[in-house]
């Protein structure tokens, strides 16, 4: 493990990071410009677009290929995306010339999973007409996560748009009540989630929908026919017991081929934090999404 991350752990412990996401859930802050158009590095080309008001931005290198990642960022399905989100969408562009579109789908609780699955709907929806040639892959983190594997059952359902060929997440929500018995011992070394508050933010966002609905608890949805899907989440985090149980299902499993990976010592979402390990999930991210799982 290296120092960073080491530190990272600290300062989350120390910083009591978990009350900080508590109130920011509480008083989520609206208004980011992470996203802005001027903020990307000048080596990237940039187009914006929006879908009922929401916003997308469709980032690309030099020279991008047909292949391209819908990246849904995370923040308890309440916080809108960090400059970080963007850094991730410039390096898949930059270092793997991947075509990479981010959307800030709605978020609670201003609105719900209803609205913001009809509105990734639309975003994916303009997204391959526009670039019919694309081979389309989805890539999310926490509850960013957890709406990709949501999504990926809505569209295997709906049947009338192309499927991502894979998908990959880190520290998905997987079940939007955290009811795993096994969280409760997790919650000891996860400093950075606040189990009672996610609670309250998630029941905010189901809205009319129950709380086992697969569109805001896709563990509890069907998971046949999905495609390659990469998981990943750390030891240190509350997510990891309900990630467990999904893998525990992998070989049941219709054509859908799930691969877990679980961080040793890692806290909740670490692709957040530059840093060696973050470096190494992303590089095996991008082997994933070229088929090249194998040299894992």
């Amino acid at each position: 493990m290296s120092l960073k991350v080491k530190m990272s752990g600290f300062f989350a412990r120390t910083g009591k990071a978990d009350r900080k996401m508590a109130l920011d859930l509480e008083h989520p802050k609206r208004g980011s410009t992470a996203l802005d158009l001027m903020n990307f590095s000048k080596k990237v080309r940039v187009k914006t677009w929006n879908i009922n008001g929401f916003y997308g931005v469709t980032v690309n290198g030099s020279y991008p290929k047909n292949s391209h990642i819908l990246m849904l960022p995370g923040g308890a399905y309440t916080l809108e995306p960090s400059e970080r989100i963007r850094q991730i969408a410039e390096l898949f562009a930059l270092e793997e010339q991947m075509r990479v579109s981010v959307f800030q789908y709605p978020l609670s609780p201003e609105y719900t999973a209803l609205t913001a699955h009809q509105c990734l709907v639309q975003a994916y929806t303009r997204l391959v007409l526009e670039y019919p040639e694309d081979q389309f892959y989805l890539f999310g983190d926490f509850s960013g996560g957890g709406l990709a594997l949501s999504f990926l059952q809505e569209l295997r359902d709906m049947g009338t748009l192309p499927m991502p060929k894979r998908t990959a997440v880190v520290s998905p929500w997987l079940d939007i009540t955290l009811s795993n018995p096994k969280i409760k011992i997790a919650q000891k070394t996860d400093y950075i989630l606040p189990l009672e508050e996610l609670r309250v933010a998630g029941k905010r966002y189901c809205g009319t929908l129950e709380e086992d609905n697969p569109f805001v608890s896709p563990i509890h949805g069907d998971w046949n026919h999905l495609g390659p899907i990469l998981i990943f989440s750390g030891t240190e985090e509350i997510l990891t017991p309900d990630c467990e149980l999904l893998a525990e299902k992998a070989s049941k499993l219709e054509e859908t081929e799930i691969i877990y990976k679980k961080g040793a010592g890692m806290f909740h979402n670490w692709i957040m934090v530059p840093c060696k390990e973050t470096d190494a999930t992303l590089e095996l991210i991008s082997l994933f999404f070229k088929g090249e799982e194998n040299n894992f």
